[in-house]
C-alpha cells in the first residue's frame, strides 16, 4: 500500500488526478429561468441551471478532459458530473446565492514514474472519487458587465485507486477551498452572454494528498439565458 501511494505521489508532479470544474454561478433573476453554457479551460465544461421558484434553483454540470503530452505518449483523462440545489436572492444591483451538491468523478493519468535507483518507467494510475460541496456566490446585477465572486468548499473523497491493474483503497478525504472570480458580459437584450473565470483550488487539510490536483484554472465560454424576469426590470445600467 505504501509503495502504491508513493508511486501516485511521484507521478503527480505533472499529472493531476483531481481537476476542479468551472464554478456554475447562475445568479437567477426570477422563477422560470433556464441557463445553459459551455466553457473551455482545463477541459470542456457543460453546465445547466433552472430556477424552480423565485428563490429555489437547481443545476447540473459535466466536465471532461483529454490531455496528451510528449507526442501523445503520455496523457491525462478526467470525467466528472454533479448536481446541486440552492437558494438565491437578488436586489436592484446585487445577486446572492448558495448551492450545495454532490458529484462523482474519475481521473486517469499515464506518465513517467521516476525512481532514483532505476530508469524512468511509465505508470497508469486511475482514481475514482465523490465530492460534496457548498458554494456561496455574490455578484453585480447590471445590464452589460457583471462580476461574480464564488467561494466553493469541496469535500473530495477518493474511494479507489488503481495502479497498473492493482486496486488500493485510500481513505483520507481532503477539503479544498476553491474561490473563483467570474466576469460575465451580456450582449444587450440578447439571451447570449460570454464569460471568463479564474479560480484556485487550495488544500485546507493537514499535509498533502497523495494525488496531484490542479491548483489554478482559467476558462472562457458562452452561455444562453432564457426566461425569468425581463432584463430591463432586473438589471441596472453599468
Amino acid at each position: 500500500m505504501k509503495k502504491f501511494l508513493w508511486i501516485v505521489l511521484i507521478i503527480s508532479s505533472c499529472s493531476p488526478v483531481y481537476v476542479p470544474n468551472v464554478r456554475n454561478a447562475a445568479l437567477f433573476r426570477g422563477a422560470g429561468e433556464v441557463q445553459v453554457s459551455g466553457h473551455v479551460g482545463s477541459g470542456i465544461d457543460l453546465q445547466s441551471a433552472v430556477s424552480v421558484t423565485d428563490h429555489i434553483g437547481v443545476m447540473a454540470n459535466y466536465e471532461f478532459l483529454r490531455r496528451t503530452r510528449s507526442g501523445g505518449d503520455k496523457y491525462t483523462k478526467h470525467n466528472f458530473w454533479e448536481g446541486a440545489v440552492g437558494y438565491y436572492e437578488n436586489s436592484d444591483n446585487m445577486s446572492y446565492e448558495i448551492f450545495g451538491g454532490y458529484g462523482r468523478g474519475e481521473g486517469t493519468t499515464y506518465d513517467d514514474y521516476n525512481d532514483l535507483s532505476a530508469p524512468p518507467t511509465k505508470v497508469l494510475a486511475t482514481g475514482k472519487y465523490q465530492r460534496f460541496f457548498i458554494q456561496p456566490s455574490i455578484g453585480s446585477n447590471h445590464r452589460i458587465f457583471n462580476w461574480i465572486v464564488s467561494a466553493r468548499i469541496s469535500y473530495v473523497d477518493f474511494d479507489e485507486f488503481v495502479h497498473d491493474g492493482r486496486s488500493a483503497t485510500y481513505s483520507d478525504p481532503v477539503i479544498f477551498f476553491e474561490p473563483a472570480f467570474t466576469g460575465r458580459i451580456n450582449f444587450g437584450k440578447s439571451p447570449i452572454y460570454t464569460q471568463f473565470q479564474t479560480g484556485l483550488s487550495l488544500d485546507t487539510t493537514y499535509g498533502d494528498p497523495v494525488y496531484d490536483y490542479e491548483a489554478f484554472n482559467f476558462s472562457f465560454g458562452f452561455g444562453l439565458r432564457l426566461g425569468g424576469l425581463p432584463r430591463e426590470k432586473a438589471d441596472r445600467e453599468n
